[in-house]
């Protein structure tokens, strides 16, 4: 479907053009805002587009005008043509009369063109300066509003967790998770979730720690992430899965935990982008490992 440039209304295909053909006007779409784009910039978003519209209305009525002006330069042409073809004057006379009106409109065209020119430079640099000043107040907003505190129905905010993964500090966001669903559990002094921690969980939290780690990753690291990589070594969505069997040991492998058949310390963790899928969040710090696959639950 087709739409128009809110300042020209020229018609363009969204998502394959950047900025409008015409007046280069800024088509790009808003980034997704968690919580929708406040109000208020939209207010100031339609005054912005409004204004610069009137910059291209006028730029439009300026051109007209110089268009009109050159029909008339025209008019006065073919009026001196139809003159000079009554004239009786000598091959000469009329000659040099031509040459000198030839040599004058060319001059007028001249000054026209530079007039032109240097109104469509001075309209076109208005409308940078302003599509400037609209994706820095975007910019400005969607910094605000990317620092908009996250907070749970159970009360616990997230907003810190978001900016140290935001900003790649994984090592930071690794034990800031931990911490956090410790306080959310209420085992601040144990350090540790067990089954029934982990069972009771929120549902909500669950899924606010997962969301920030999956985003910021680009989806490398969570617990989704890790709870599809369990399924995948033979795992049951429950968490569950055959005794006997060596599933936990394949997921070990699978996103790094164990080396050369040996669990790895947290000391000797990996805490950069690069490490494998489903690497982070470190698990140890949570539970006993014989509790791995219940921890991977389903919401």
């Amino acid at each position: 479907m087709m739409a128009k440039c809110p300042v020209c209304e020229t018609e363009y295909t969204p998502n394959e053009v950047e900025t409008c053909s015409v007046c280069g006007y800024d088509l790009t779409p808003y980034p997704p805002i968690i919580g929708g784009i406040p109000s208020g910039f939209l207010e100031k978003e339609k005054k912005r587009i409004a204004a610069a519209k009137r910059v291209w209305q006028l730029s439009q009525s300026q051109v007209e005008s110089a268009q009109l002006m050159v029909s008339k330069v025209q008019s006065q042409l073919d009026e001196m043509t139809r003159k000079i073809d009554g004239f009786t004057q000598s091959q000469s006379q009329l000659q040099s009369q031509i040459k000198a009106i030839a040599s004058q409109l060319q001059s007028q065209n001249k000054a026209i063109a530079s007039q032109l020119q240097s109104q469509s430079q001075a309209i076109a640099s208005q409308l940078q300066s302003q599509s400037q000043a609209i994706a820095s107040q975007l910019e400005s907003i969607t910094e605000a509003v990317a620092d908009t505190p996250i907070v749970s129905y159970s009360g616990f905010d997230y907003s810190q967790l978001n900016r140290l993964l935001k900003s790649g500090q994984w090592k930071a966001a690794d034990e800031k998770t931990a911490k956090m669903m410790c306080r959310v559990a209420g085992k601040t002094h144990d350090g540790y979730l067990n089954y029934d921690d982990i069972k009771n969980f929120p549902g909500e939290d669950w899924r606010i720690i997962d969301g920030l780690w999956v985003k910021h990753s680009r989806g490398r690291f969570g617990f989704s992430v890790q709870k599809q990589i369990y399924i995948n070594c033979g795992g049951l969505p429950d968490g569950s899965y055959p005794k006997g069997d060596d599933i936990l040991e394949r997921y070990g492998d699978q996103v790094g935990w164990r080396v050369g058949r040996s669990w790895i310390l947290k000391s000797d963790c990996t805490f950069a982008a690069i490490a494998p899928c489903g690497y982070l969040p470190f698990w140890p710090w949570l539970y006993e490992w014989y509790q791995v696959g219940h921890s991977l639950k389903s919401d």
